[in-house]
């Protein structure tokens, strides 16, 4: 069992009463690199990048968008850039999507907090969704939010997120984007953070 949660007010902080996890042989920062783009999506022969680009469904793209999110916590604010997913459908299927994703490194066992902001520009159907993606023991966690969720407004950043426990040394997240029914959309996401979290997540 996985625990999402969703955060409509943006700087509105989340609080799950849990058990204490003793177990500390994990480090205790933030797993996730590069978690506000701001060194970039492209690798270079000098510098590789964490994220990965692919899966393209449609027309689909992506780039660099500034400014980030303006959300703030942890110490840690999105800084000058985003990733925005351009969403552009399939001319005779009505469909478009794409993932990124990055490997973690993760600790086997270890319980942990995945929190992100994101932002929809068009919200008049609920025909386009984000979802994060990740190992849950032997089966796949996730948590999805579509355009049209009530309480989300066009243009503005909330932030979305879930709990799970580390299956591998390198755990893999991934973020969906898809729209469907033609429609076109711009989704930004920004602030990936993914830190060990003492707390049942079971």
């Amino acid at each position: 069992m996985h625990l999402p949660y969703f955060t409509l007010l943006p700087l509105l902080p989340f609080a799950l009463s849990a058990p204490l996890d003793e177990r500390t042989t994990c480090s205790t920062s933030n797993t996730i690199s590069n978690g506000s783009f701001e060194s970039g999506i492209t690798p270079s022969a000098s510098t590789p990048n964490p994220w990965k680009v692919d899966l393209f469904l449609g027309s689909s793209s992506y780039s660099l968008t500034s400014p980030g999110s303006p959300l703030t916590s942890s110490g840690v604010s999105g800084g000058k850039y985003a990733f925005t997913a351009s969403l552009n459908p399939d001319p005779y299927y009505g469909y478009s999507g794409e993932t990124l994703s990055q490997t973690l490194k993760t600790c086997p066992g270890q319980n942990y907090s995945i929190s992100a902001d994101f932002k929809f520009n068009s919200t008049a159907e609920n025909k386009c969704s984000l979802t994060l993606a990740y190992p849950f023991g032997t089966q796949q966690g996730s948590v999805t939010t579509g355009s049209g969720t009530l309480g989300i407004t066009a243009g503005v950043w909330y932030q979305t997120g879930a709990l799970f426990q580390a299956v591998t040394k390198s755990d893999v997240l991934k973020v969906v984007f898809r729209c469907d029914g033609g429609l076109r959309n711009l989704v930004s996401v920004d602030r990936f953070l993914v830190k060990p979290y003492k707390g049942n997540v079971s």
